[in-house]
């Protein structure tokens, strides 16, 4: 290790209020390049290495960094590097939790009332029941038009029927629907 490291750790442990200006001077900017190409922000980059410097003071008043345990720069360095790595992963913890948020959240404006499903089971219980008094061309247009998305047109090629014939047959099957479903329409 260098005498100015030396002198520097003995001037941090005698109270020295110039050290830690020294400290900065000397490593600084080394640390904050370090901290700043990994983390892509100049504050977050300013944070680690004022973090960086408060370690090395701590360690070096408790006794945990001498003269002899190695270089100042090496300490910052790795400090600085594993602080890095601490931010990182936290971001990404953050990230995770802030998905899992949103999630929750579809989820909860997504969820329907226990109300509001039994009158959905109400309504289909009605089509189911309602879907016997139709005749057999109306029930097939019905069910492939409004339950399955078919169109006028396509219907009217599986059933073999013009598309006014179809049309006809849905006229006639909501009318009959619309007074079974009467019922749950607000008025």
């Amino acid at each position: 290790m260098e005498t100015g490291e030396n002198r520097l750790i003995e001037a941090i442990l005698q109270g020295n209020p110039g050290s830690r200006g020294e400290v900065l001077r000397l490593y600084g900017p080394e640390v904050y390049w370090l901290a700043y190409s990994r983390l892509w922000n100049m504050e977050e980059a300013r944070d680690v290495l004022q973090e960086c410097i408060f370690h090395l003071m701590e360690e070096v008043r408790n006794g945990q960094f001498r003269a002899g345990s190695g270089s100042i720069r090496a300490f910052l360095r790795t400090t600085a590097g594993n602080l890095c790595i601490d931010r990182i992963r936290s971001k990404d913890r953050f990230r995770l939790r802030k998905d899992e948020i949103r999630d929750f959240e579809v989820l909860r404006r997504n969820a329907k009332n226990p109300g509001d499903v039994a009158e959905e089971n109400d309504i289909q219980e009605a089509i189911r029941g309602g879907l016997p008094q139709l005749t057999e061309l109306q029930r097939a247009a019905f069910v492939l038009h409004y339950l399955d998305g078919v169109s006028v047109a396509e219907i009217a090629e599986r059933l073999g029927l013009s598309e006014n014939n179809v049309r006809n047959h849905l006229w006639r099957a909501r009318q009959i629907m619309r007074v079974i479903l009467a019922r749950f329409v607000e008025e």
